[in-house]
C-alpha cells in the first residue's frame, strides 16, 4: 500500500547555521516504512525540497528539509513504526524480536532492531536514596565491571566499565542525595563508598550475607569434623534400643 506524501512548509531552517532559506534547488524523494494495514505492508513516498543556504559562513551550501513529526533525519522508518521496533527489541532482543516482527508483517534484521534499541532515550535519573553496588561481567572471567541499581523502583541507573574504587567514589559523588549503599562483600566496593559518600549507611544484601554465613560454617565444619563425628556417633549410640544389634555406621 502507498501514499504519497509532500511536504509543503514555506521554508526551511538549515541544520548548520538554523537560518531558514526559502530558495529551492531541488526536489528529492524519500520512501519510508510505516507500520502494516492488516497484512499489507504499507510505504510512504515522501517528496521533499533541498534548498540552497543563504548564510555565507555556513559550510551547508545545499541542503534537505526536515519533517521531524513524521520521520527522523536520515531515517528509513517512521517514528510510530521505530518506536514499535524498539519496544519488541527492548521485550525480546534481536534474534527473537526479529521472528515476532515478521510475523507481525514488521519484517527488519535483528541487528536494525539493536540499533533502535541503543538509540533509545535514557530516561532522566530521580533523585537516588538507596542503590545497589554490584559486579557484573563484561565477559565472564575475563572483564569485569560495577552495576548500580536504584533499590526505589528496581532499574538500572549505570553501568560502570571497572571496579576500581577512584571511579566509585566519583560516581557517588555526584549523587549527595544517596543515604543507603546495599554492596557485595568486595573491599574496593567498600572503600569508594566511604570515599564517595561518607555518610552513607552501608548495607549487605540478603544474597551475599547468606553467602557469608554458608563460608562461615563450612569453616566452622572442617575445623571440628572429629568432634562432629563423636557427636552423631553417640546420638546413634542412643536411639538403639537396649539389647539391639542394629549395626552402626560411622557417620
Amino acid at each position: 500500500m502507498r501514499r504519497r506524501l509532500t511536504a509543503t512548509a514555506p521554508t526551511a531552517a538549515c541544520p548548520g547555521c538554523a537560518v531558514p532559506s526559502s530558495s529551492v534547488h531541488s526536489r528529492d524523494q524519500r520512501r519510508l516504512s510505516d507500520l502494516p494495514w492488516g497484512r499489507r505492508a504499507v510505504r510512504l513516498p515522501l517528496t521533499v525540497r533541498k534548498f540552497r543556504c543563504r548564510h555565507r559562513a555556513c559550510r551547508r551550501r545545499i541542503f534537505t528539509e526536515r519533517v521531524p513529526d513524521l520521520v527522523a533525519a536520515y531515517g528509513r522508518h517512521t517514528h510510530r513504526l521505530a518506536t514499535a521496533l524498539r519496544a519488541i527489541g527492548l521485550a525480546l532482543g534481536g534474534n527473537m524480536g526479529a521472528r515476532l516482527a515478521t510475523r507481525l508483517q514488521l519484517p527488519t534484521s535483528p541487528s536494525t532492531r539493536l540499533r533502535l534499541v541503543r538509540g533509545a532515550p535514557t530516561p532522566p535519573t530521580p533523585a537516588l536514596q538507596a542503590v545497589g553496588v554490584d559486579e557484573w561481567a563484561w565477559r565472564r572471567g575475563h572483564r569485569s565491571g560495577t552495576i548500580l541499581v536504584n533499590l526505589g523502583d528496581h532499574r538500572v541507573v549505570d553501568l560502570r566499565p571497572d571496579r576500581a574504587a577512584a571511579s566509585g567514589a566519583a560516581w557517588l559523588a555526584q549523587y549527595p542525595t544517596i543515604s543507603v549503599v546495599w554492596r557485595d562483600r568486595s573491599d574496593l566496593e567498600a572503600d569508594g563508598i566511604r570515599r564517595g559518600a561518607p555518610e552513607a549507611v552501608q548495607v549487605v544484601d540478603r544474597c551475599h550475607l547468606v553467602q557469608n554465613l554458608r563460608q562461615a560454617l563450612d569453616v566452622f565444619v572442617g575445623h571440628h569434623r572429629p568432634a562432629l563425628q563423636a557427636a552423631a556417633m553417640c546420638t546413634a549410640m542412643t536411639r538403639i534400643p537396649a539389647g539391639g544389634h542394629a549395626p552402626v555406621r560411622p557417620m
